[in-house]
């Protein structure tokens, strides 16, 4: 029970009503803990300290009436404190007190039960203390002796209670001398509450350890109190050293009443040899019924003193017994402790119980007797077997002294067909005994197969195994090994699946459904239920996707595309697969056409409105990918699921794939790439790659800038590829205003590649105006490598600037047209600062600022600036520049002149030798 489940206001309930629970009540409720507190006040005295004041080993060496004084002193401060009430325990005797006092048969009842198996704790134990002491008032001999044989014996025992050691020795002491003074005042009355205490001692108690039943059968006077009672062995006669003889010789009604209640050897020895010598007419006079009673004691020397009775008298012959009633009473002597007393009753079994029932006779051979079983064993043998039975042959399996005939009765006195298919399982459900017996029976009896895949299945069904699997282990092992040997079909299906979530077969079942080859009947929905389960889920997995025992259109298209949408890896992982080897693109049509599975594949793939969910998309994205009449072969999916292309080239359109490029999502602009990479030009779509060169996706810029580096390039790809003559002058002029860097790199070296073929000198002063440095940069320097004056040496070209290398080496189509002399140059340079348009516009911000125009004097600036860069590293160059940079000073705008003059100042710097102002440099 819980702490605390009952209180003391629930006791007093059931003794009011008297009620058959009360003393089971009061022993838990005695076994509770005591309820905590909820603050201890300082210096309270608690229960345990109580407890070690009264154990105290300084109080146990005092005087007793010092003890005394001061254990009343320690109970009276527990009781009396204000702040710490005692336990509810302590209000117990009270309660015991007040039922003893009522006096009915129910409340006696229960305090006999009580004083005999309660512990004794404080707060009972002063109720049980206040009982005995009323007990000896009222010469009640029944409560007397229930509590001074408790008394006895836990003054004896080692066990520890709350109560000390010195009080129930003191207790004891006093119950044996009021005994004593009522044989010595009242001999009537002393038999009485003598056998009220003898009539609780247990069997196998030690006289050394019994003070009252030692002083009882010994006397108290140190002449003939012998010292036998502390060697704990008793003589043969009880008689000659008893207390107070002459109180035993008034009735025989104590010592008949003790040999009926007693509970150990010694009261029943005492009082049979007290009725025998003072009262053999009683003996005599005995009634059957008188006898029948005593055979229920379960002690030797009762059953000795019956059988005694019994050969005495010759009106109790053995062949008078069953008339009077007395044939049962001896045939329980089988199982008596006393080895006379069983001898007496098989010599009558075997002479007047020849009919005793099968049953009674097996249950002989559990007894402890070697002599009992072995006469049940005979009397069994020489039954008929086929009147006993095979459920009662295979009974006596267990025994050894019936298992040899029971097993060559079973084989010889049957037929096979008469041993049931039940009477087989229950066999191998029995003891080791049965089970071997059943397991050597079937192999001897029957050819491997014929008893058939169903009785396995009856003896793995049997509840007996769920309920306890590892005792019956033996029947499980044999039933399995046996059932592995049939074809699965003949095992079935459903009983398959059934077992696979047994926790005891389930494993073994799981293997053989992996090694299966053909399974009819297989229930598909069932293992798809197993899918959502994670310890069943590999095998399900395993299961589906074993084409020869489920077809791939049992699966469903929509529940494998459930299953894609899953985000548990597992599961979208088998779908993805699953789909790649065994669905046809007409599958995922409702109507079942090519045409139209095609199209929901493509509108799976690029996920139109986002409806589905990346691990779908991804799956569709594959497919269309392995089953790609181009690519499909390289795809490392088809490689390991052996896939063969099966849809056509012409289902991978460019209004399809061609926006899947300026997706949002990755994984949409990686499938598409992959597409576009082999049917660009097939689409026709390759003069439109340079719309990709503004994506914000780097790899799909990469394709334009594949597609419009490798023009013209030994072993470039031709598909994804342009051809020189197919470069846009004016998409590439415009990737150097591409708000990518990138790009805008681009687009200047292509320009540098096919300076030519591009437009050459009329695009320069438009490439002046770029609000990149870059770009103006490569805008000089490719004026000065394209455009030099013929009379330079062909091979010259300016050094790079600022560390930065510029490979400014002619294109492959050779210069684009040099300027006639220097002064057709100086009129270019003129032309392009004098006549310079207000500045384009930057590109966007990437954090979406606005764009802003530049002014023409800033515009005009940049290009001074790069001029004049290029001059301080160039000195040819330097010469070429200066008088034009001369000339621009006298501009009105400030800034222009002042950018001017310093240019040149910087330029005159870099070169002393330098004249500004004139045109004879060049």
């Amino acid at each position: 029970m819980d702490a605390h489940e009952i209180e003391l206001g629930d006791l007093r309930l059931l003794a009011g009503s008297d009620s058959p629970d009360l003393a089971g009540a009061v022993i838990a409720f005695i076994e509770q803990s005591d309820p905590e507190p909820e603050k201890v006040p300082e210096g309270a005295f608690t229960v345990s300290q109580l407890s070690s004041t009264l154990r105290s080993s300084a109080l146990e060496w005092k005087p007793r009436n010092q003890r005394r004084k001061e254990a009343h002193a320690a109970w009276t401060r527990f009781l009396s404190q204000p702040d710490l009430p005692p336990p509810p325990r302590f209000a117990l005797a009270a309660l015991l007190v007040e039922m003893y006092h009522k006096g009915s048969d129910a409340g006696r009842a229960a305090l006999v039960h009580i004083a005999r198996e309660a512990t004794l704790r404080f707060g009972m134990w002063a109720g049980l203390k206040r009982i005995y002491k009323l007990s000896e008032e009222r010469l009640d001999a029944e409560m007397f002796g229930v509590l001074a044989w408790r008394f006895d014996k836990e003054a004896s025992s080692s066990r520890s209670c709350e109560v000390t050691q010195a009080t129930l020795v003191y207790l004891r002491r006093r119950a044996w001398r009021f005994l004593r003074h009522l044989g010595a005042q009242v001999p009537e009355l002393y038999p009485q509450f003598a056998v009220q205490v003898l009539r609780h001692y247990e069997d196998g108690v030690r006289p050394g350890q019994a003070f009252i039943l030692s002083h009882v059968l010994c006397g108290d006077s140190r002449k003939n109190f012998t010292p036998y009672r502390f060697t704990g062995k008793l003589p043969d006669d009880l008689l000659k050293h008893r207390a107070f003889p002459d109180a035993w010789k008034r009735s025989a009604d104590p010592l008949l009443f003790l040999l009926e209640t007693c509970q150990a050897d010694p009261p029943a020895r005492f009082a049979i040899q007290g009725l025998r010598k003072d009262f053999p007419e009683k003996l005599r006079g005995a009634t059957p019924a008188w006898l029948a009673r005593l055979s229920l004691r379960p002690l030797s020397g009762v059953h000795e003193f019956l059988v005694e009775t019994l050969q005495a008298s010759p009106d109790l012959h053995q062949g008078k017994l069953r008339d009077l009633g007395l044939h049962d009473t001896v045939l329980s002597l089988l199982t008596s402790p006393s080895a006379k007393a069983r001898a007496y009753a098989i010599e009558y079994a075997r002479a007047h119980a020849q009919d005793l029932e099968p049953g009674r006779l097996a249950d002989l051979l559990l007894a402890d007797y070697k002599d009992t079983k072995t006469f049940a064993a005979a009397a069994l043998s020489g039954r008929d077997p086929r009147a006993l039975g095979v459920v009662f042959l295979g009974r006596l399996l267990d025994y050894d002294e019936t298992a040899k005939w029971a097993d060559k009765s079973l084989n010889e006195s049957f037929e096979r067909g008469e041993l049931s298919e039940g009477f087989l399982i229950d066999m191998l459900y029995g003891g080791d005994e049965r089970h071997d017996w059943a397991d050597k029976y079937l192999k001897k009896k029957y050819r491997p197969g014929e008893l058939g895949a169903a009785f396995w299945r009856k003896v793995l069904d049997d509840p007996r195994l769920t309920e306890n699997r590892w005792e019956h282990e033996h029947a499980m092992e044999l039933a399995t090994e046996a059932l592995s040997k049939y074809p699965l079909a003949e095992v079935g299906a459903a009983w398959l699946l059934s077992a696979v979530v047994r926790e005891d077969i389930g494993e073994t079942v799981s293997e053989w459904l992996r090694k299966a080859e053909s399974l009819p009947g297989l229930d598909v929905e069932r293992i798809k239920g197993l899918v959502f389960n994670s310890r069943y889920r590999a095998l399900a997995l395993q299961l589906l996707q074993n084409t020869k025992l489920v077809r791939p259109r049992d699966l469903t298209l929509p529940w494998l595309l459930a299953l894609a949408r899953r985000a548990d890896p597992t599961l979208h992982e088998f779908a993805h697969r699953y789909l790649l080897q065994h669905m046809k693109a007409e599958d995922f049509s409702e109507a079942g056409d090519k045409e139209g599975g095609i199209a929901r594949l493509f509108a799976l793939a690029t996920g139109k409105n986002d409806k589905e969910p990346e691990p779908v998309r991804v799956f569709a994205q594959t497919y269309l990918r392995c089953h790609h009449p181009g690519i499909g072969a390289e795809q490392p999916e088809a490689k390991a699921l052996h896939l063969s292309p099966q849809l056509p080239r012409a289902a991978y359109t460019a209004e399809r794939i061609w926006p899947a490029l300026f997706d949002t999502r990755a994984d949409v602009r990686r499938f598409a790439l992959s597409i576009t990479r082999a049917d660009l030009r097939r689409w026709g779509y390759h003069t439109r790659v340079y719309d990709l060169a503004e994506s914000d996706a780097k790899e799909v810029r990469n394709l334009a800038y594949d597609a419009t580096l490798k023009a013209g390039e030994p072993g470039a790809d031709l598909a994804v590829t342009l051809k020189p003559d197919e470069l846009d002058p004016g998409r590439i002029f415009a990737f150097t205003e591409s708000r990518k860097r990138s790009t805008r790199e681009v687009g200047m070296e292509l320009i540098r590649r096919h300076y030519g073929r591009l437009g050459g000198a009329e695009r320069l002063a438009w490439l002046m105006e770029s609000p990149d440095r870059e770009v103006r940069l490569f805008s000089v320097r490719i004026l000065w490598e394209k455009h030099r004056p013929t009379h330079l040496p062909p091979g010259w070209r300016p050094t790079a600037h600022k560390g930065k290398v510029l490979d400014l080496t002619p294109a492959s189509d050779g210069p684009a047209g040099r300027f006639a002399d220097v002064e057709a140059l100086r009129a270019f340079l003129r032309r392009v600062l004098f006549g310079l348009p207000p500045g384009r516009s930057m590109e966007p911000r990437d954090d979406g600022g606005p764009r802003r125009h530049i002014p023409a004097s800033e515009a005009k600036r940049n290009v001074i600036e790069m001029v004049r860069d290029l001059g301080e590293k160039d000195a040819a160059f330097a010469h070429l520049v200066a008088p034009v940079l001369s000339e621009f000073t006298g501009s009105l705008a400030r800034g222009e002149w002042q950018a001017c003059l310093a240019a040149l100042s910087r330029l005159r710097h870099a070169h002393p030798g330098l004249a500004v102002g004139t045109g004879e440099q060049g």
